[in-house]
């Protein structure tokens, strides 16, 4: 009969997601990992193979508990508000002064040094997330929001573009004072 678990998985999930999210893959060690968890090595192994394994289960975590309400926010209001309030929403969490990133974006310049696995998890959140956009960009040209001559699709890949580029100014202290402007000109090439 097996051992009967110690540790709470999604607490264990929670606390690598969030030292992957600061230190990245390749900086963060499964002896971190261990001692950020209190899980013993021999356990975390069994449960997720290997370090990679491990990422991969954090990535997800990080999907479902951090960047789920953003996917929502499109979803309940798949219109010109959603698209603006999801603008704010990243605009507000790059100018905090702890901001580190979004885990999934911090790791896409570092693709060949994670499992392929996680680098089409990462590719997946990436085309989910433009998509969710351009689905609400098409719900705000249907209620007549965004003018017809606009390409709904281009405009889901610049705004992903922006996003992208707001989340590696908002891990430079030098560039958040930056950021409210850039957000502006974002809002009015969606507007206008």
């Amino acid at each position: 009969m097996g051992r009967n678990r110690t540790y709470d998985r999604q607490d264990v999930l929670d606390k690598a997601m969030r030292l992957f999210w600061q230190n990245g893959f390749q900086a963060t060690s499964i002896g971190e990992v261990a001692q950020a968890t209190g899980m013993n090595t021999a356990s975390m192994y069994k449960e997720f193979g290997d370090k990679d394994g491990l990422f991969a289960n954090a990535l997800a975590h990080y999907r479902g508990q951090v960047m789920s309400p953003r996917f929502e926010m499109l979803s309940r209001e798949p219109n010109l508000k959603g698209v603006l309030d999801f603008l704010d929403n990243v605009v507000r969490g790059a100018a905090r002064e702890e901001y580190k990133g979004c885990l999934m974006m911090n790791h896409l310049a570092q693709k060949h040094a994670i499992s392929d696995e996680a680098a089409a998890m990462i590719d997946d959140f990436c085309a989910a997330m433009e998509s969710h956009l351009e689905q609400a960009l098409r719900g705000a040209q249907a209620a007549g929001e965004l003018p017809a001559s606009k390409d709904p699709k281009l405009l889901a890949s610049y705004i992903m573009c922006s996003v992208h580029g707001l989340v590696l100014y908002g891990r430079h202290p030098s560039k958040k004072d930056a950021i409210p402007r850039l957000h502006d000109i974002i809002r009015q090439a969606v507007l206008n």
